[in-house]
């Protein structure tokens, strides 16, 4: 029954798709074709991601991220998850097995939190993106508000939000 509640969306979706093919052709099959299409280019970014994840999980000891990345590292922490952030390539949907497996060697969930972010705000094809369509001042503006936002949105999240959850999300990540 577990195993069923984890796919409960999936299957709820399949049943509205299900239901529309009867009311509206011409709309069902423009939600299948963009779920496909989802699916391959997810299918052609997460591969490559996880492997690369693996070989980290396996390389990176667990000791290296959390001094630079753990519970006492101060605000080397948040310069950690900024250049990772930044130098980040892919969909953010690729950010979550990065974040994962610094979640199981034991990163501060701030430091994740912010990571997540900066994988949105700082990323360098977006950043160069920005500059060229938008200018520098609008770069500028766009990157210094969203460093200060998620900043502060990590702070608070993980002192009230995650506080009482964290050990059952750490528990959870180390099951993976």
């Amino acid at each position: 029954m577990k195993t069923l509640k984890s796919y409960m969306m999936t299957l709820i979706t399949i049943i509205i798709l299900i239901v529309m093919f009867f009311f509206d052709k011409p709309t069902a099959n423009d939600a299948l074709n963009i779920t496909f299409s989802s699916i391959i280019s997810m299918l052609k970014v997460l591969p490559p991601i996880l492997i690369i994840m693996h070989s980290l999980d396996i390389i990176i000891p667990k000791e290296v991220i959390i001094k630079h990345m753990g519970e006492d590292s101060g605000i080397k922490g948040y310069f950690w998850a900024l250049i990772l952030g930044t130098f980040a390539a892919g969909p953010l949907y690729a950010a979550f097995p990065i974040a994962a497996m610094l979640a199981k060697k034991e990163a501060k969930m701030a430091y994740l939190i912010f990571f997540l972010g900066m994988w949105t705000v700082t990323k360098l094809p977006v950043f160069t993106f920005e500059l060229n369509f938008f200018g520098a001042s609008f770069t500028l503006l766009h990157v210094l508000t969203g460093i200060i936002y998620f900043f502060i949105l990590s702070i608070v999240l993980e002192k009230l939000v995650l506080k009482k959850n964290k050990t059952e999300i750490y528990n959870k990540l180390n099951l993976m």
